[in-house]
């Protein structure tokens, strides 16, 4: 069970270090990054992409993003007794993986486009209020860029794919689902995205080999 102690404890550390941001710097980067995103992405994807879909669309794509929580726990769960020292790994990548997006939070603190949400999205049915909810109970703001959910997503993906081989394309489909989402639910903007995927690969394979050298 203690296992699964450093997961559990994200709960706790995600919103604290939104609420940690201006620690170092008085605001968040949103400006700056709204520049780089007009001049990368001029549809500004975030925005117009939502508005053009439907309800039930957006249901689905908010789906996706909340399937993230699932992608952490479910693979590492169904693997546990077969392959507990991969599990072990997955855990302690995971959590550098973590860490290290809590302090850019702390760092270069952005909330993203999550304000525009209530423009472009409407009330949904079932799973835009429940990403609604769990934004008012558990995020305090400032950890957009680059994007948690990419990171996490990108590091559960490599080791899913790793304890579920056969089912490395569905893994990898989920995956791309998640970071589809992220923009067109309106809570990162397309560098969050990018920057999250990338941020997740790099620390996933200096983790890996620290790791190597620890166990």
């Amino acid at each position: 069970m203690k296992l699964w102690y450093p997961l559990i404890l994200i709960l706790w550390f995600y919103p604290e270090s939104g609420l940690l941001r201006h620690i170092i710097f008085p605001r968040d980067f949103d400006p700056e990054l709204l520049i780089m995103e007009t001049e990368l992405f001029p549809q500004r994807y975030y925005f117009t992409v939502p508005l053009s879909l439907s309800v039930f669309t957006l249901e689905f794509f908010h789906a996706a993003y909340f399937s993230f929580y699932l992608i952490l726990w479910v693979p590492a769960m169904v693997a546990y007794r077969k392959q507990r020292p991969l599990v072990s790994e997955y855990i302690f990548v995971m959590m550098v993986v973590m860490f290290v997006q809590f302090w850019l939070t702390i760092v270069f603190p952005a909330s993203g486009p999550v304000p525009l949400r209530a423009q472009v999205i409407p009330e949904g049915i079932f799973f835009i209020p429940l990403m609604n909810l769990i934004y008012t109970v558990g995020e305090t703001g400032g950890s957009a860029f680059p994007s948690t959910h990419a990171a996490a997503a990108v590091v559960a993906t490599a080791y899913g794919c790793k304890m579920f081989p056969r089912a490395s394309r569905p893994i990898i489909l989920w995956l791309f689902l998640i970071l589809i989402s992220t923009v067109v639910c309106t809570f990162h903007y397309t560098i969050d995205t990018i920057a999250g995927a990338f941020s997740g690969t790099l620390c996933l394979l200096v983790s890996k080999k620290l790791y190597e050298k620890i166990s």
